[in-house]
């Protein structure tokens, strides 16, 4: 067994069942400590979110009296620490890992925007407010849970490190149980073997939060909802004395209670205290029962950690004397010391990859964004980022993975992904409004569903409809060609746009309205998940409906039109988020080659996009800035120009009216500096808050519908803005004060609120 296990180097300490002392693996786990003729030891540590803090302030004072423990049983927080503590880890190393554990990206399901493939993001970034509804001939159906564990399991493994599955807890450094709850018998589960990561898991996977963690099929949640303090589990055990830390939630005061949340967090507390009170009755007066002061901490404020464990080592300080009865001679605690004594490589051998595909997708897709090959050397970070690009298709609710050693002794990584269950039918919403108090606003509710997973190579039926000033509805239907990269896409469009107008005394001139039916046909290679490159052809049959102001200009009211031709686009995309990003670079760019028929003339026109957006911080502080270039040409100065840019509104030559200024040729060139006003909290809603400022210079030319104020002019236009920016669940709230160049228009500022739109 020895030269079998040897072949497997594992990152952080893995443990391999032949290279455990002969007494980790009896059933009896008090052996070592009757051989020894001292008594068996338990500590048993509560569950309570980040007031779990307390439990490695015990620990540290436990090896500082040099007290060896024979057991370790823990509820939820009480299952992550003592199940580091166990695994062989000291007080020291558990402290240098908390300080490095992400504990608020546990509360976002999703991976990051950098992490998608480009069609998640554009997906992600034109609806925000993501509810992910599942839409179905059955019906309406949502997710079991606010989280899915996805995140949850992505911590455990970063601080826990690569553990083959265990015939039994027994065969860690210190035996460990933790306890869960079966949610369909509301019994106690004891856990004792297989994988240690997600025994922790389903220990801490709060019901309603998040998604009960299926195991040993049971389905699995927090054990704290039967047994917060698992005294019981360690008297069954056997063992001679306890030491107990609870740090279950106080009650709350009366002025506390305030809202309904409140009154729900207070009933619960009853229950959880009612239970354990029930295991308190259980010691004895040989053990041992410490409750730090942790009035303070609320269960969710992981930024606190450092004074719950300040306040664990207090508790224990106090009972120093009481604790010197566990004491053990310097000699007895070395040998039992002994066995946390580890070495680690940094590195996994995985002879093979075993994939358990529970989707309608290729194993062939998701091994190739897995990017594990058998035989290879990898780090836990890197099979956590294969993971997460595999979750980043935003098709599942979960991918678990387990290392085994098989019968041959080879070690072999089991990645299991399962297909969101209420898919493959998705419905998600976007709300956009912007208003700058003097004759502007602009609104619009939109909704999206995508039917997923049509083929084992993910193709797509998405639909889009929008309702508001800027109307449409448009489909879409995407196909992969197998795993190429390549795929073949057919888009239909129709919508009703409406761009209110301004005279030069900034007076209402009615609204250019303009209708049109799109469709297009494309092919394309999705160079990687931020680069791609597209080909198609467009058919575009449309009207313009003019105001007075230049109806008279044109001598009619309508202008009817007929487009067609190739488009080429690329997009190059690598920011971290479309509202606010901190990092990345996006470019897109794309150029239409069409024959245009407009007022009796028919003409080739050239139209041409580009857009370059970056960002960079340092800490809080992020700079930003971003760059249009968009033209249209066409082989007759006379012609009509069919095609229409425009500036105006916040950040985009802020002090303007939205869409005020436009034309047939845009430039434009923007810096602004953003510094984050709020801490990063640990919350299922993390909604950062900025203020910024920006420098914006841009110009628009050749304006056909006829020039009003500074349309026409070839000279640039400097503009502003103050603003407060906030990230929200819904989307993106600014609420900002434009300054522009005054001029002959007569503008000079503008106040601006805006939500869900994307700068």
């Amino acid at each position: 067994m020895m030269k079998q296990a040897i072949r497997v180097t594992l990152q952080l300490g893995l443990l391999l069942c032949a290279s455990l002392p002969l007494n980790a693996l009896a059933e009896d786990i008090c052996q070592q400590a009757r051989a020894q003729q001292r008594p068996c030891v338990a500590l048993v540590l509560g569950g309570g979110g980040a007031r779990g803090g307390a439990h490695l302030g015990v620990i540290e004072q436990l090896e500082r009296q040099q007290i060896p423990i024979d057991l370790v049983v823990g509820t939820s927080i009480g299952a992550f620490i003592g199940g580091l503590y166990a695994s062989g880890h000291s007080a020291a190393e558990i402290a240098q890992r908390l300080q490095h554990t992400p504990w608020a990206a546990g509360f976002r399901d999703r991976v990051y925007r950098d992490e998608m493939p480009l069609r998640q993001k554009e997906k992600t970034d034109d609806f925000p407010i993501n509810l992910d509804v599942g839409v179905s001939a059955d019906g309406v159906r949502l997710p079991k849970g606010i989280l899915s564990g996805q995140s949850l399991a992505e911590i455990l493994h970063g601080t826990f490190g690569a553990y083959a599955n265990l015939s039994h807890f027994n065969q860690l450094p210190v035996p460990f149980r933790a306890v869960a709850t079966d949610l369909l018998t509301q019994q106690e589960v004891v856990l004792f073997d297989g994988s240690l990561v997600q025994a922790v898991q389903a220990s801490m996977s709060i019901p309603g939060v998040v998604r009960p963690l299926e195991l040993n099929g049971k389905l699995l949640v927090d054990g704290g909802v039967v047994n917060n303090l698992p005294i019981s589990v360690a008297r069954q055990l056997g063992v001679d004395r306890i030491i107990a830390v609870s740090i279950d939630s106080p009650l709350l005061r009366r002025e506390q209670i305030e809202s309904a949340f409140s009154i729900t967090e207070q009933l619960t507390s009853f229950l959880v205290r009612a239970g354990v009170q029930q295991q308190l009755q259980l010691l004895t007066e040989q053990d041992l029962l410490l409750q730090p002061d942790l009035v303070d901490i609320s269960t969710l404020d992981f930024a606190n950690i450092d004074k719950a464990i300040v306040s664990g080592r207090q508790s224990a300080i106090r009972f120093v004397q009481a604790l010197a009865g566990f004491s053990q001679s310097q000699k007895i605690y070395a040998d039992w010391f002994s066995r946390f004594s580890h070495s680690s490589t940094g590195s996994i051998r995985l002879d093979k990859v075993a994939l358990d595909n529970r989707s309608a997708l290729d194993d062939a897709l998701l091994l190739e964004r897995l990017q594990l090959t058998a035989g290879d050397d990898y780090t836990e970070r890197s099979i956590r980022r294969g993971l997460r690009q595999m979750y980043g298709l935003d098709t599942f609710e979960r991918i678990t993975q387990q290392l085994n050693i098989d019968e041959q002794g080879q070690a072999v990584l089991q990645v299991t992904a399962e297909e969101k269950s209420w898919g493959p039918g998705y419905l998600n919403f976007r709300l956009m409004f912007e208003d700058d108090f003097r004759s502007t606003s602009q609104y619009q509710l939109a909704a999206a569903y995508s039917r997923t997973n049509l083929s084992p190579w993910g193709a797509e039926w998405h639909s889009e409809l929008a309702l508001g000033s800027d109307k449409y509805l448009a489909s879409e239907l995407y196909w992969p060609l197998g795993g190429t990269g390549l795929y073949v896409q057919g888009d239909y469009r129709h919508r009703r746009d409406s761009q209110p107008l301004q005279d030069n005394t900034q007076l209402a001139a009615g609204e250019l309205k303009n209708l049109e039916h799109e469709l297009q046909f494309s092919s394309g290679w999705n160079i990687s998940d931020h680069a791609r490159l597209q080909l198609g052809w467009a058919w575009r049959d449309g009207r313009y409906l003019l105001p007075s102001v230049y109806a008279a200009q044109l001598q009619q009211s309508e202008i009817d039109y007929l487009r067609r031709g190739p488009i080429a686009e690329f997009i190059w995309d690598t920011l971290n988020s479309r509202s606010f990003p901190t990092r990345g670079i996006r470019l897109a760019s794309s150029y239409a080659w069409l024959t245009d028929s407009a007022l009796g003339q028919r003409v080739d026109s050239r139209s041409s996009r580009t857009e370059l957006l970056a960002a960079k911080s340092w800490h809080d502080h992020t700079l930003r800035t971003r760059w249009r270039f968009d033209r249209y040409s066409s082989d007759s100065d006379s012609a009509f120009a069919l095609e229409q840019f425009s500036l105006g509104g916040l950040l985009n030559l802020s002090g303007y009216p939205a869409d005020s200024l436009f034309g047939s040729q845009i430039q434009f060139g923007s810096l602004a500096y953003l510094y984050r006003l709020n801490e990063q909290k640990i919350s299922f809603i993390n909604a950062p808050l900025y203020l910024g400022t920006s420098l914006e210079r841009g110009r628009v030319r050749k304006d056909v519908f006829g020039a009003s104020g500074g349309n026409d002019a070839t000279d640039w236009l400097w503009a502003g803005s103050v603003f407060l920016g906030w990230d929200t669940p819904l989307g993106l709230l600014y609420f900002g004060l434009g300054m522009a160049e005054q001029d002959d228009s007569g503008y000079s500022d503008a106040v601006y609120l805006s939500f869900g739109k994307n700068y």
